[in-house]
């Protein structure tokens, strides 16, 4: 979970790094990502985690979304909702919020 750590700390960092321009257009905050392909998860917590995903899935959807529903959402805000300039934050609910809109 360093990973969550380090992520924030650098959200929080780069407004104030002094940059005489800093463009951060989305910042994607997912919770639980499922991996979809099968692969050999690197400890015990993520084996129990992909194990209860469908109990996590339907007892709280919006902490959960699989790796190709957050990729499909990335690629929507880069290719369709481009033209925005403005800094936004998009929480995991947020995200599958948007991919339960726009299937593709």
């Amino acid at each position: 979970m360093a990973f969550a750590c380090y992520k924030g700390e650098a959200e929080k960092a780069l407004p104030e790094s002094g940059f005489p321009r800093l463009y951060i257009f989305r910042i994607f905050r997912p919770a639980y990502i499922y991996p979809v392909e099968p692969r050999k998860e690197p400890n015990f917590s993520y084996r129990l985690l992909r194990s209860v995903y469908p109990v996590f899935q339907l007892l709280f959807p919006g902490q959960v979304i699989r790796a190709d529903d957050l990729a499909k959402s990335m690629v929507d805000i880069a290719i369709r909702r481009g033209e925005r300039t403005e800094q936004v934050i998009l929480e995991n609910r947020n995200i599958r919020a948007m991919v339960d809109q726009n299937p593709l």
